[in-house]
């Protein structure tokens, strides 16, 4: 007999003949076995379903990660703020006077330790808020 397709085994055990086994090879055998008991699996349904709770545990995944996203936004946003605002101070300073824009430059740059370091203090303070309020 020719080597049996996908099709022509399905078509087989839709009818429900059963060929002769020494019409059929053993592979052709093993195939037609192999369908049977997958046929016989997918007709069962599962015991256990899903739990009741699995599309609040979803949705709640998914709005800590939309949160998460936004969170971050904000936290970038901030710290873009403080590097923003400075820059608009110098620039006003600098259309009042050049020399006042100067010397603010020069503070900036003077204290840009103390500026970095209170910017992540800030943003660090954010994060820890967010994370805080998400817990609770």
């Amino acid at each position: 007999m020719k080597k049996l397709t996908d099709e022509q085994i399905q078509a087989l055990l839709d009818s429900e003949l059963k060929p002769s086994g020494d019409m059929l090879s053993a592979s052709e055998k093993q195939q037609m076995e192999s369908y049977q008991s997958l046929f016989q699996k997918l007709n069962t349904e599962p015991e256990q379903g899903l739990p009741f709770n699995f599309v609040s545990t979803v949705s709640r995944q998914l709005q800590i990660k939309l949160k998460r996203r936004s969170d971050i936004r904000f936290n970038l946003l901030a710290l873009f703020g403080i590097i923003a605002g400075l820059g608009m101070a110098y620039g006003i300073l600098t259309l009042i006077d050049l020399n006042s824009g100067n010397q603010f430059l020069l503070a900036m740059l003077r204290y840009k330790w103390l500026l970095i370091f209170g910017s992540l203090i800030l943003v660090g303070t954010l994060m820890f808020e967010q994370r805080v309020v998400e817990e609770n």
